[in-house]
């Protein structure tokens, strides 16, 4: 991770490393060429009875995944440092708003080296690269709602 060192204390905890390798190892169990689709990986969380924000952390931090998009619009969310400021909030409330008003696809990343503004998030598409740091989930919808 890069040097960048958050002004404010942690507001989150992180999910351990061994927790997320054992969530990778049931993400490749549904992939089909190390791609999951975001229905699957919410139907998995829901069965495991986890919220699919820890899931989508796995992918950059655990496995050698990727989530599948076919969306021009794709939210990048720093899974690494940002969860303990947040993040995974942030990768929750994407997966609720996924499949309502215009398609967007989300990808989880490891990290977007603005760590001392987390939780840090990117939209890249035809527009270019919007980067929201400290990102919320109304700057995030209000950045999607403008598209």
């Amino acid at each position: 991770m890069p040097g960048k060192v958050p002004t404010r204390s942690p507001t989150h905890e992180d999910v351990p490393m061994a927790r997320l390798a054992s969530m990778g190892l049931e993400l490749e169990e549904i992939a089909v060429e190390n791609r999951i689709t975001l229905p699957d990986l919410v139907e998995l969380a829901e069965d495991r009875g986890r919220p699919a924000s820890h899931y989508l952390a796995a992918i950059p931090l655990a496995t050698e995944l990727e989530l599948a998009s076919s969306s021009g619009v794709e939210v990048r969310v720093c899974a690494g440092n940002c969860q303990r400021y947040g993040a995974l909030d942030l990768l929750d409330h994407l997966v609720e708003r996924s499949g309502k008003g215009r398609p967007f696809g989300i990808r989880p990343v490891e990290c977007l080296d603005h760590c001392d503004t987390g939780p840090a998030c990117e939209l890249h598409g035809e527009h270019g690269k919007l980067v929201l740091a400290p990102a919320t989930a109304s700057k995030i919808d209000e950045a999607l709602d403008s598209l």
